[in-house]
């Protein structure tokens, strides 16, 4: 009877333990994020079309390499959360292959970018020394810059192999005595819908692959 005991309760125990295994992606830097307390987050997703979700937890197995999107098997185990902390998640990863690496072709994109033109026009201004800058970050999905006037900032919304958006722009308000490039500047930004980057050129487009904006890297 003990025997039999001891089966039943193993067998129920790795019935209910019994790992749920799915495919996900594993974008190319982990992001800071508040769990506990300040930590560091993978961005998982289920499907290659969803947008990234923070992973507040470690895969075990998994050898990250920052700059490279993965494609991995994961099993997922569920424990029982009245055995756990509060705290603690009841799920737990557990990496079973490794199907692809990719270089992520967006982290080019991490860098300073000075517009030379708007929408096909040169981008000079009589009134100011500096052509808008745009500096964005990947990682932290963010933009900041100068519009020729005023200093902004902004979230990057969407980013994908070719497609960039971004969110509502914030800036200060000071008025220059030439608005006329800014005002062309931040509102070609609120069009953009995708991008094309060729060694020191980046190039912004609107839904209908419109030119918006050019800019070469600045040194």
């Amino acid at each position: 009877m003990p025997v039999l005991t001891t089966f039943m309760i193993v067998s129920i125990m790795s019935c209910e333990s019994n790992p749920k295994v799915q495919t996900l992606w594993v974008n190319s830097a982990k992001v800071d994020c508040v769990g506990v307390g300040p930590m560091q987050c993978f961005q998982i997703k289920n499907e290659e079309d969803e947008p990234w979700t923070n992973l507040y937890q470690e895969i075990s197995g998994f050898e990250f390499e920052p700059g490279y999107i993965y494609k991995l098997k994961v099993a997922i185990d569920t424990l029982d959360k009245a055995t756990l902390p509060a705290d603690k998640s009841s799920l737990v990863y557990r990496l079973v292959d490794v199907l692809s690496k990719q270089a992520d072709p967006v982290l080019s994109l991490n860098d300073i970018w000075v517009v030379t033109k708007i929408e096909g026009a040169e981008a000079k201004s009589i009134n100011s020394r500096e052509n808008p800058v745009l500096e964005i970050n990947t990682r932290s999905m963010n933009i900041l810059g100068s519009d020729g006037c005023n200093n902004y900032r902004g979230k990057i919304e969407a980013l994908s192999e070719n497609k960039i958006s971004f969110g509502p722009i914030m800036s200060t308000k000071k008025a220059c005595r030439d608005m006329d490039l800014p005002n062309k500047y931040t509102t070609a930004l609120s069009k953009v819908k995708s991008f094309k980057k060729e060694h020191l050129e980046l190039i912004l487009y609107d839904e209908n692959n419109q030119e918006l904006l050019s800019f070469k890297k600045v040194d």
